[in-house]
This record gives C-alpha cells, sequence and structure tokens, in this order.
C-alpha cells in the first residue's frame, strides 16, 4: 500500500480560553472523492491529515515512507508549507509533492523545485488522475489546469467518515468548519480568486448531502460553521429552506453551534434579512451588504457593479426594520482610488446609513487574480509589500517561529504610500470613533441631520484634532502611524500581534478606548465646539449610548428632539443592551460583536 498524506495546517484561534481549530474540509473532499473507488483505495492508504501547525521536526518524525504528500495552501499557510514540502523531499527524495488550493500557481511550481505538480482548479477530480497516473507507472503532469467535475454527486469529507479519527483523537478541540451547498461564483472581480478559480458557473450539491453534513457538524463538536457559498440567498426557496435545516442544527440539544457565517449575495435583496431573521441570535454577524469602494472609476476597473447608493439606503432601512445588524468591508489600495475618494466613501456609507460595523483591508495580491497579472499591474501602476503575518491568528503553540507572507498593495498611480498610510489612519478614526465604538456616533449624526453639517466635515475636523493631541489618543495616533508606516515599507510588525490587527488593533485599542472614554468625550466636545454651541443633553444621551458594565440595564432617558428623524419634541427612550447576563463581562464578546453600542429603543 502507498501511503498518503494530506496537509492542509491553520492556527487555533481562541474563544473563550478554548483552543479552536478548523477542519481540513479541502483535502478532505479529495480523500472522500478518491475513496469511492477500488482502484485507489486498493492501491492507497491515507495515513494522516495534517491539520494544525506543528514544529516540522515532529511531523517528519511520524512520517512513514511517505509516497505522496498534498497540500492545500491559501495565505494563512503557504510559507508553513512550502517549508515543510521541502524538508519532505530532502528526507525522503521520492516522495511526490503535489500542491493545490487558491495559491497554488505555475510560479510556484517554478520556484520550489522539490515541487512536482500543481494542481489550479478543483483538486477532486485531478487528484484522482494523479493517484492513477502513479499506480499506473505513468509521468505524472506538473501542471493541471482548471478542470471542473461534471456532477457533484461524490460524497462529502463529513459522510465518508474522513474526520471521524481526527474527532475521535482531539475531544478537547472545539472545531471550526464548512459547509458547501453549492461550488462556483458568477462575479469576476479581478481581486478574487473565487469567481476565476471554477470558471464562475454555480453547481448546487443536492440538499441531502447537506442535512447529512449537518447532523455529522451537530454531534461532533463544531461550535463555528461558515458556509462557502459565494452567494447565499442567490437561489431564493434554496436557500431560505437550507437556512431552515442551518437553525434546525443549531438548535439541536447535542450542538454547540454558537456563530454561523454566511457569505451573502454580492447584489443582496430583502431575502437576506429573511434569511438572518431565521438564523437569529446564531448569524450574530449580521448580513453583510458589499461594497469594497464608494468610487464608480474603481468598480469599474475591477469588474465590481455596486448595488445603488439608494440601495445601499433601502438595505440599512430593512436593516433596521428587521433588527438586523449589517457589516461592510472596503478594501484599501483598488486602483483608481485616490485619497479624497476614499474620504469621501467612508463617509458616503456613514450617509447610506450603516453605523453598525465597517471593516477595511489593504488589497492583497492572490496568486490567480487578474490583478496579479502584469497587464494590471503595469496599468494601475502597482506596488506591493511582501508583508508577514497579515492574515493569520498567531499562537504561539502553532509553530509561529514561521511567518506567512501576503502581498499586499502599497502603492498604485493614483495613491502614495503614504496617502495609503493617512487613509487607513483615516477609516481607523470612523471605525473605532464612530463605528465599533459609537463613542461620537449620535453627535455626528446630530450635526449631520439637524445642522447640515456633512460626515466629511465633522470627521475631518476630529481627525486634525486627534493629530494634534498632546494626550493619550495623540501619542497613540503617532505610534499606530509609526506602525503603519513601518509596515508598509519593510513588511515587518513592530510589535507582536497580526497585520490586519496592526490596522485595527481591534484587541489592544479595546482597552484604551474603554479605560479613556472621558478623554474621548473631551476630544468629540472639541471638535463639535468649531460648529457653533455644544448641546450638553446630548452630550449625556451619547455617553449612556456606551456600554458601561457597571449600569443595570435597562434605563430610562428623555430627548428634547427624535434620535430618529431629529424632529424637535420631548421623546422617551429606553436604553439596553443585547448582550446577555453571563456575557456581561466578556470583552471577546463585547468587541468582536460591536456591543460596545448600547440599543436605544422608542418608548
Amino acid at each position: 500500500m502507498k501511503n498518503i498524506y494530506l496537509f492542509q495546517p491553520q492556527y487555533s484561534v481562541e474563544v473563550r480560553n478554548e483552543d479552536t481549530y478548523w477542519l481540513p474540509y479541502s483535502v478532505g473532499c479529495l480523500w472522500s472523492y478518491c475513496s469511492q473507488f477500488e482502484d485507489i483505495t486498493e492501491n492507497c492508504e491515507l495515513k494522516d491529515i495534517i491539520f494544525k501547525r506543528e514544529y516540522p521536526e515532529n511531523i517528519l518524525e511520524r512520517l512513514e515512507e511517505p509516497y505522496l504528500c498534498a497540500f492545500s495552501c491559501y495565505v494563512w499557510n503557504e510559507r508553513y508549507c512550502l517549508i515543510i514540502a521541502r524538508m519532505i523531499k530532502e528526507k525522503f527524495p521520492n516522495c511526490i509533492i503535489e500542491f493545490g488550493g487558491p495559491q497554488a500557481t505555475i510560479k510556484m511550481k517554478l520556484e520550489n523545485e522539490f515541487i512536482d505538480c500543481v494542481m489550479l482548479g478543483e483538486g477532486e477530480q485531478d487528484f484522482f488522475d494523479l493517484l492513477i497516473t502513479l499506480k499506473n507507472n505513468e509521468p505524472i503532469k506538473s501542471v493541471y489546469e482548471r478542470n471542473r467535475i461534471d456532477q457533484l454527486d461524490f460524497p462529502s469529507p463529513y459522510e465518508a467518515g474522513i474526520f471521524n479519527t481526527l474527532v475521535q483523537k482531539n475531544p478537547d478541540v472545539l472545531w471550526a468548519t464548512v459547509l458547501e451547498t453549492n461550488r462556483g461564483c458568477p462575479h469576476r472581480c479581478t481581486f478574487c480568486d473565487w469567481g476565476g478559480t471554477t470558471t464562475s458557473k454555480v453547481k448546487l450539491f443536492n440538499l441531502e448531502r447537506v442535512q447529512n453534513d449537518l447532523d455529522w457538524i451537530t454531534h461532533n463538536n463544531v461550535a463555528f460553521l461558515m458556509l462557502t457559498d459565494a452567494n447565499f440567498g442567490m437561489y431564493r426557496e434554496r436557500d431560505v429552506e437550507i437556512a431552515k435545516l442551518l437553525k434546525e442544527a443549531a438548535m439541536h440539544p447535542d450542538s454547540v453551534i454558537e456563530n454561523i457565517v454566511p457569505q451573502f449575495t454580492k447584489n443582496s435583496t430583502e431575502i437576506i434579512f429573511d434569511i438572518a431573521k431565521i438564523l437569529g441570535r446564531h448569524c450574530r454577524y449580521g448580513v453583510s451588504v458589499a461594497v469594497q469602494s464608494m468610487n464608480q472609476p474603481t468598480l469599474k476597473a475591477i469588474k465590481r457593479k455596486n448595488l445603488h447608493v439608494n440601495n445601499i439606503k433601502s438595505h440599512m432601512e430593512l436593516s433596521a426594520e428587521y433588527g438586523i445588524r449589517t457589516y461592510t468591508e472596503l478594501i484599501l489600495g483598488l486602483p483608481e482610488e485616490t485619497l479624497e475618494t476614499w474620504k469621501d466613501g467612508i463617509c458616503k456609507l456613514l450617509e447610506c446609513g450603516q453605523h453598525d460595523s465597517i471593516d477595511v483591508w489593504f488589497c492583497q495580491v492572490f496568486g490567480n487574480t487578474e490583478l496579479n497579472s502584469e497587464f494590471s499591474r503595469n496599468l494601475y501602476g502597482i506596488k506591493t509589500i511582501k508583508a508577514e503575518d497579515y492574515v493569520s491568528f498567531t499562537n504561539t503553540k502553532d509553530c509561529a517561529d514561521i511567518k506567512e507572507m501576503v502581498e499586499i498593495i502599497n502603492e498604485t498611480n493614483c495613491m502614495t504610500t503614504d496617502e495609503l498610510i493617512e487613509a487607513r489612519m483615516y477609516a481607523w478614526m470612523i471605525i473605532q470613533f464612530h463605528v465599533n465604538g459609537g463613542y461620537s456616533q449620535l453627535i455626528a449624526k446630530y450635526y449631520h441631520n439637524k445642522l447640515g453639517i456633512t460626515y466629511r466635515q465633522f470627521y475631518d475636523v476630529l481627525f486634525e484634532i486627534i493629530k494634534n493631541d498632546n494626550g493619550v489618543f495623540g501619542t497613540h495616533y503617532m505610534e499606530m502611524k509609526k506602525s503603519q508606516k513601518n509596515y508598509m515599507t519593510t513588511g515587518k510588525l513592530l510589535k507582536e500581534k497580526t497585520g490586519h490587527e496592526l490596522e485595527i488593533n481591534f484587541s489592544s485599542e479595546f482597552d484604551l478606548f474603554w479605560n479613556n472614554k472621558q478623554t474621548i468625550f473631551k476630544l468629540i466636545e472639541n471638535c463639535a465646539a468649531q460648529f457653533g454651541d455644544i448641546n450638553f443633553e446630548l452630550f449625556d444621551i451619547q455617553s449612556k449610548f456606551v456600554y458601561d458594565q457597571d449600569t443595570k440595564y435597562p434605563i430610562q432617558i428623555s430627548s428634547s428632539f427624535n434620535l430618529t428623524t431629529w424632529e424637535d419634541g420631548r421623546t422617551e427612550y429606553i436604553i439596553t443592551t443585547d448582550l446577555l447576563e453571563h456575557e456581561r463581562n466578556d470583552l471577546w464578546i463585547i468587541r468582536k460583536l460591536g456591543l460596545i453600542k448600547n440599543k436605544i429603543i422608542k418608548k
């Protein structure tokens, strides 16, 4: 028997003091497909699946005459996989090394002589062909092109029991995993490899398979479930039915599922809110409203047509009607974006009503994307830096010595590196003061809706106040800017955190903001003073809008104007929180779900 080893190693994520690992779904699919055929099972044995980042020496000690080692790699494990693969080839020179996953490219094969072949598209059929070729002692291909499976009728790795031994051997691990109900994406966004990898056409798995997968997930200590569908909600009736199955699985007595994260359709409609309502508290991140940029020339350049601004506004209204949070992601460094269009764009989001959640990512250049082509790089003046640990969740127990590297854009012909840094710092202010913390949210809304001061005008003033502050936040701003500068020019981190944390400073900044609320309100008061007399009643309401762990909720307040329409007239409100009683002091929950902001309900 030929010994097969599959590699899809990832970092652990600590949630509530428990280690959570991702089940290696991609490589599991390879083996669940191949194990249907006697030609494979009679000649090959799956010896092990490597699912976590162990020290390479420990893995090599366990390998028993490996015949084939197959690696699924992405930005969070590419360098780690390459290092281990090289070590395996040195110790076992006859072992076949195969690389697949979104980061596998022809360039990877050319630059690493120890790789025998790469697979560029869906892997199941190609992996089967590779094993058959090896069985027949025939020469293997160097590159397997973007072939697709005609019918998605093979068993899932859950049904096939691929992960049973893994779960049994790790009884203390809390698992995260994915659910695949369809495969493919009809969009061709130049920054994304999703549609390109699957050549756009969407294919469906049957609902019986979906139900069987959920049955397995329900009974195997899975706490975090992500749907891999690129556009959940695109198939209205089918996806509503799947949402009901998800809810049923999460509510099962044996289930430990806490969070369900769908990748909602890029062109969201009311059906998305219906689905989120079905999922209820398990869809705690809310509904995504796809944007990436608010600049029309940028959207044209990246082949991404956004929701019309009026539609974004209507989605925010639906969010309020359904009582469901929304979140929006922006990508910084895309073609045709300037510093001014960026600042205008993030403030335009506020005008559209997005006050729940905004996240910003520097544009990453992935291996098989159009944006990574020589043509796009030359056309848009794209320059990049190889940045360490941008999207990993570094855990010292998970071989953190091997830093992952991601190419991020640090200059275009429309934005210099310094302008990109300023754009990110401006977004930091909006996210931390207005969105995540809500420290300035009601005040900015008041000036915008009642006094006609645009969000751009208000936050331009606050930005200058923060930059020139001689206190804790001015110091913090300069430290962050220094870290950003170093990261964007060297790719190195000044402190032990991940690159995306460097931008957001979600964890470390929480305490800074949490412990300096009065200082924040003073900065905002100085900002408000530049637009006229200060409304101290509003500032009192604003302070109560921010969660306080020592306050017993709900509380009642009275306002001299309506906080939604901003019309004059005495209005009574109840302020409460979505935090459950046992979560009141759980800082991870508070910051992760944006629950620093309380709910204000009209009586």
